[in-house]
């Protein structure tokens, strides 16, 4: 897998480095598009042959991976040295001669030895699969968790609604979680209830586990299905065709429960459907799977998948009582520390069965000695309870394609129980070169969302926090796999996790060290690092007091409170740095001059600066110059800008300065977060033209924003999410100033529209509900000072799902139901004039939640008037939650 992950982050190398054609010379090309094309198709043999070996790909050797790391190595130096030099420097022309040839030497080894791969006969190794008994890992799990009392309660009771749907048609009714959570129990318990042995006339059960064999499956289902046949001889010598036949004609006519547990692929259930007759009869299947998108393709489309989710504290420790218990007491001497456990265990059932199958099998279990050991080996790496349940999880990662892994072991670079921003985590995986394009996008950052988005159908990566518009904004990982991601990282020499504050030797060749993630607390955390591979690091507090050549090949610097003291050596040292996060703050010695040093590094990719001082920083128009930059991030604290101090002397102010900029390339940049007083020249606009996210803030201007042309920003017309915001304690528009001159026109490709401080008329909505994808829209202390009407008209705002506003200075609001068709979510914030929410919102079929914070008490009676009436109908999922501080009484 690493050697994979170095190799298609190499194919991006080579790419980058044909890109800069004029600066490469001709034989100098020739060499490059032959390696480029070499590694290529040692790409996709490894993509290929992964597929049809699972795992065979990891036990490749050392050696390949070592050649792969290198052989980056050579032309990252290569990219480095043509995009900072001349042709004129003989000494540089030696050295990219050199860099090429080692390259050669490199990739020439590991293509040896996939064609020795190729070459190999897998004869027996497909025969050995063929003809030898699959594993059952799910009845693995099963084993541990049966005769277990589960408290699945509610889960069962869901599952058991769906089996007795009243409906004639078959329907498939799938179960879906991580491994270990408790799916095949709940299947098994659902098709042992007493209750459906008279409502179902035959029943039977096949476990088809990762290597899925048609033959074996359905002599599964035939075993089953014996005691409800008179003809019980199966000759092993039948052909599939025959199997299937008798399986179809002892379910034909009859009511039936069948259960197909663990399946991973659509292509398994494809194999098997035909042989479920459908004679609406009301006969069932139970479909248990780890992957969403296999429920969703095998599941009824009139039946919701059923999501299993993990055990909160107080089931966690009834479980555990009763697993160890039964129906007797937990002495009170324990019961504090068996809630520890029980915490401890993180909500996954597998985890607490085996903790009370060691406590049960360790001599007395009423010995609190032996819960406190009990409780320690839980959290540590080291566990014995990892390593049991870890067989069943690793299943998980090992069926994973082989482009998804480096994606998910590169988790483990982040703290434990951390919430994971999703931009964040794609930004990563684009700088380290994982990802590959696509036929369906070119973009890098579609690719990582949809590869992301795989890893959470997979139950590998949990979900935290979405978006209004459903989009993913925040994932975590369960301890368990995180574990595992961070075991199977260290074996591959993926990422090492350092725990201690040691240096580290030159162990490169044996044991190379790429990445390096640390999460202990220390501040400040000074690091003399002397393995020459590493490529990228992970810490929060992090002091670089040396500039050693050793850091020439970072490419990742990820250290949100980084510290610099040798700022002069930026430039020439950090040549390779593709992402870089870090502070400003006031007691940096040189912050504009930091900046302006980033501007020269020629591979830079993502900048993200957190402000945390209230110096003012000049961001150097050359920042638009950089070739490859893809997002500057200007991180605020929350609310600063809206909360800011108007008697600050110096504000904190982020500006980047367009003016004179004479550039006319187009740039890559696809982000730019918390820029200050952005001038938007026609220039400047036709350089920005692949920008697709933009957030800008304004402080300094006398009653209009012309001179900032706002105007222009309607032609950026790949822009699909604009912020705009107003520092509305630096300046107050008068009520009878006219509203500004901006014409309002913007970017017809919008999803998400954020106005603060913005004096905008509400009787320009149209023009807003005219954007034909715009999904979610807050408008928030719109300052106009003038009692205002809005009243919405049909075909607009065709597919707004999300609207948060502070409705400020309208005093009517007229809507019907048509005129909002797809809205969920309504988000009213400090609202004073509006009396009541009209009644059309209330009947749009679509709306789940209406959300008040600090509104007046009539608002809020009326929300909870619609909440009333929908309940009566039936609606119970519909919400109204009320944040008021205290509550407001009419305002008048």
């Amino acid at each position: 897998m690493a050697a994979y992950a170095a190799l298609v982050s190499l194919a991006r190398s080579l790419h980058q480095i044909l890109d800069l054609e004029p600066h490469i010379d001709l034989l100098h090309k020739d060499k490059i598009v032959s390696l480029h094309e070499k590694v290529d198709y040692i790409v996709t043999f490894f993509e290929d042959y992964s597929e049809k070996h699972r795992g065979a790909h990891d036990r490749v050797g050392k050696e390949i991976r070592n050649a792969a790391y290198e052989a980056q190595d050579f032309m990252d130096s290569y990219l480095c040295s043509v995009s900072t030099t001349t042709h004129d420097d003989r000494s540089c022309s030696v050295s990219l001669d050199r860099d090429l040839d080692m390259a050669f030497e490199r990739i020439d080894f590991i293509w040896e030895e996939t064609t020795k791969m190729k070459k190999r006969d897998t004869t027996e190794y497909i025969r050995s699969r063929s003809f030898s008994s699959p594993v059952d890992h799910s009845s693995t799990a099963d084993q541990i968790t049966e005769n277990k009392v589960v408290e699945f309660d509610d889960d069962l009771n869901a599952v058991k609604e769906r089996l007795y749907e009243d409906s004639a048609k078959l329907q498939i009714i799938p179960i879906v979680g991580m491994g270990g959570i408790g799916k095949t129990t709940l299947a098994r318990r659902a098709y042992e209830d007493s209750l459906f042995a008279q409502y179902f006339d035959i029943f039977a059960w096949a476990t088809v586990s990762g290597e899925y064999q048609r033959r074996d499956t359905l002599s599964q289902l035939l075993q089953s299905l014996k005691k409800y046949t008179t003809d019980r001889n199966q000759q092993s010598d039948e052909s599939e065709a025959q199997l299937e036949k008798q399986v179809y004609q002892n379910l034909f006519g009859r009511r039936y429960l069948i259960v197909i547990d663990d399946i991973w692929n659509t292509k398994a259930w494809d194999d098997l459907k035909m042989v479920f007759p459908n004679d609406d009869n009301g006969s069932r299947i139970l479909l248990t799977t780890r992957i969403s998108d296999v429920a969703v393709y095998a599941g009824s489309s009139s039946i919701p998948i059923h999501q299993m989710k993990l055990l909160n504290e107080d089931q966690s420790w009834k479980l555990l009582q009763e697993n160890i218990f039964g129906q007797e007491s937990c002495p009170l001497h324990l019961v504090e520390l068996g809630k520890k456990v029980a915490r401890n265990c993180r909500g996954l059932p597998l985890t607490i069965v085996v903790v009370a199958g060691l406590l049960l099998s360790s001599g007395n279990m009423k010995e609190e000695e032996l819960w406190e050991s009990i409780f320690e080996n839980i959290s540590s790496i080291e566990s014995t309870i990892p390593e049991q349940c870890s067989k069943i999880l690793c299943l998980s990662y090992d069926r994973l394609p082989l482009r998804l892994k480096p994606c998910f072991l590169y988790i483990a670079a982040f703290p434990e129980d951390f919430e994971i921003d999703v931009s964040k985590l794609i930004m990563l995986w684009v700088a380290e070169g994982f990802l590959k394009p696509s036929i369906q996008s070119k973009c890098l950052e579609d690719v990582g969302k949809r590869c992301l988005e795989d890893l959470v159908n997979r139950n590998l990566v949990l979900v935290s926090k979405k978006g209004p518009d459903g989009n993913l904004v925040a994932v975590g990982i369960h301890d368990l796999l995180r574990k595992i991601c961070i075991t199977k990282a260290e074996q591959e020499g993926f990422l090492h996790h350092v725990s201690s504050t040691r240096n580290f030797c030159n162990d490169a060749i044996e044991n190379p060290k790429r990445r390096l993630s640390s999460h202990f607390r220390r501040r400040f955390w000074e690091i003399e690092i002397q393995d020459s591979s590493v490529r990228s690091i992970f810490h929060q507090d992090l002091v670089l007091t040396k500039s050693s050549p050793k850091f020439r090949r970072l490419s990742i610097l990820d250290s949100p409170h980084v510290v610099w003291c040798n700022l002069s050596k930026v430039s020439s040292t950090f040549l390779n740095l593709r992402y870089i996060s870090f502070t400003l703050h006031g007691t940096l010695s040189s912050p504009n001059g930091f900046l302006a040093s980033l501007s020269k590094l020629p591979n830079l990719e993502t900048i993200i600066a957190n402000v945390i001082s209230s110096i003012r920083f000049q961001i150097p128009y050359e920042i638009l110059r950089m070739p490859k930059l893809r997002h500057l991030i200007i991180s605020h604290p929350p609310h600063e800008i809206l909360t800011m101090p108007k008697l600050m002397s110096q504000p904190r102010h982020l500006l980047l300065d367009p003016s004179n900029i004479g550039i006319v390339n187009k740039s890559n940049l696809q982000t730019l977060n918390g820029v200050v007083d952005f001038i938007f020249t026609e220039d400047v606009i036709n350089i920005l033209v692949n920008l697709k996210q933009l957030t800008v803030v304004f402080y300094e201007y006398d009653d209009n924003l012309d001179d900032f042309n706002l105007d222009n920003l309607f032609l950026l017309q790949n822009l699909e999410e604009l912020e705009v915001s107003i520092d509305l304690h630096n300046h107050f528009f008068r009520s009878d100033s006219p509203i500004p001159p901006w014409n309002y026109a913007f970017p017809t490709n919008l999803n998400k529209l954020t106005l603060r401080g913005v004096p905008f008329p509400w009787e320009n909505m149209t023009i807003i509900g005219s954007l034909p994808y715009l999904q979610v829209l807050e408008i928030v202390e719109n300052n106009i000072k003038r009692d205002s009407e809005w009243t919405s008209v049909e075909g607009k705002f065709l597919r707004l799902k999300y609207f948060c506003s502070s409705l400020d200075d309208l005093v009517t609001w007229e809507v019907e139901k048509d005129h909002l068709p797809s809205l969920e979510s309504l988000i009213l914030r400090n609202v004073m004039w509006i009396d009541e929410i009209p009644c059309g919102l209330g009947e749009i079929d679509s709306l789940q939640l209406i959300e008040l914070h600090d509104c007046i008490e009539s608002l809020v009676n009326s929300a909870k008037r619609i909440q009333q009436q929908q309940h009566e109908n039936g609606y119970n999922v519909f919400q109204v939650n009320v944040f008021n501080r205290v509550i407001i009484d009419n305002y008048y």
